[in-house]
């Protein structure tokens, strides 16, 4: 073959390349726009699917949900928060998130990046243009059906998602994914499997993953989501299955901490995190020790709710604190993790009431924030 002849094929194997990928982001942004109810175009290969009398009570159901709580609630905690965002920031740490994107969103719209982790397994990226019409209603009923809680209160149910998020593609952990960041006006751009291997190292995912994740020294599985808002740059979401406490660490994903490390200085949002960074003694083994010095030591700002870091530890002359909203108690069933320093902080020197829910106090000016900005 000629050189001449030789460019031009590569050439032609660069343009099938570029419209193959072109074709797949543009059937990920139609995929998470229909997941969200908001419809798909007139010429999209969902269209028909669009057109069925399921999808419109489905639309209509998950719009009016939407629109009743978590829409309003969000739109609140970004106006409120124009105040006390920190000035500039590129990594958000969101860790116990699960598929929580939405209030990352809207604490932090701009940043490059998201790490975020869970129990749950990222699932299948959806690929909705290969299924049937019953494949298709089924799944959008298992999806609203995950969507209950956060629509209500604003933070999802752990025990429950176990049971109701699943290995398939709707109510997948990416599935969720998708649909929050449609419902948040981003435009999906690319979705792939990703994983940490055991150099702590961040490498293209397998299926396989996925199931081999918990056993002895695995890879950690993940998925990674790009996206853009409003035209503007693009954004990363990536979203990992991992244990945090202390012994599985230890004994099967040691190369988490290593790799949260080389991702350097970030800012970190914690809300609605069971307490588990509060564990520690004899009576309470399922220490997060390690997970909880990595916040403290490579975070350049944190905001969270009573449920993140307890307040003891955020050592005064490193840390500048503010409280904001109202705290007596934690809710019944974490009673047990009352914090008597964080309830005179806020009976002394909060800013006031918040006008957002926000964590497990989620009843109108009932929730708390403390922010914490590293000052040396």
């Amino acid at each position: 073959m000629s050189r001449r002849l030789a460019v031009a094929s590569l050439c032609g194997a660069l343009l099938a390349a570029s419209a193959t990928s072109e074709s797949a982001a543009a059937d990920l942004a139609e995929t998470a726009r229909f997941l969200a109810g908001k419809g798909v175009a007139s010429d999209s290969s969902l269209a028909e699917h669009a057109q069925t009398q399921s999808y419109a009570e489905y639309a209509e159901q998950i719009g009016s949900g939407w629109k009743q709580f978590q829409q309003p609630n969000l739109e609140r905690m970004r106006d409120w928060w124009t105040d006390h965002a920190p000035a500039k920031y590129s990594t958000v740490f969101y860790p116990f998130s699960g598929p929580d994107i939405g209030n990352a969103l809207a604490f932090f719209p701009d940043a490059d990046s998201y790490l975020m982790f869970g129990l749950e397994p990222p699932g299948a990226i959806p690929d909705l243009q290969a299924m049937e019409e019953e494949a298709i209603s089924s799944g959008l009923n298992e999806l609203k059906a995950s969507l209950s809680s956060i629509l209500q209160v604003n933070y999802f149910f752990t025990k429950a998602m176990e049971k109701k998020l699943g290995k398939g593609s709707f109510n997948s952990t990416s599935g969720l994914l998708l649909f929050f960041l449609a419902m948040s006006d981003c435009e999906v751009t690319g979705a792939r499997r990703v994983a940490i291997d055991q150099r702590g190292a961040l490498v293209p995912g397998t299926v396989a993953d996925d199931s081999m994740s918990g056993r002895s020294r695995s890879r950690i599985p993940g998925v990674e989501i790009t996206f853009r808002r409003n035209g503007r740059k693009e954004q990363t979401i990536r979203y990992f299955m991992v244990n945090v406490a202390d012994a599985y660490l230890a004994k099967r994903s040691p190369d988490f901490i290593p790799y949260l490390e080389s991702q350097r200085r970030f800012v970190t949002m914690i809300k609605s995190a069971s307490y588990l960074m509060h564990k520690e003694g004899i009576q309470e083994p399922a220490h997060f020790e390690q997970i909880r010095s990595l916040i403290l030591s490579h975070s350049d700002y944190v905001v969270q709710d009573d449920s993140g870091v307890p307040l003891r530890l955020f050592a005064r002359d490193t840390w500048k604190l503010q409280f904001h909203g109202r705290y007596e108690a934690p809710t019944p069933e974490f009673g047990k993790h009352l914090q008597k320093d964080l309830k005179v902080e806020m009976q002394r020197n909060s800013t006031g009431k918040l006008p957002f829910s926000y964590g497990y106090a989620y009843k109108q000016g009932e929730s708390n924030l403390m922010t914490a900005e590293r000052v040396q």
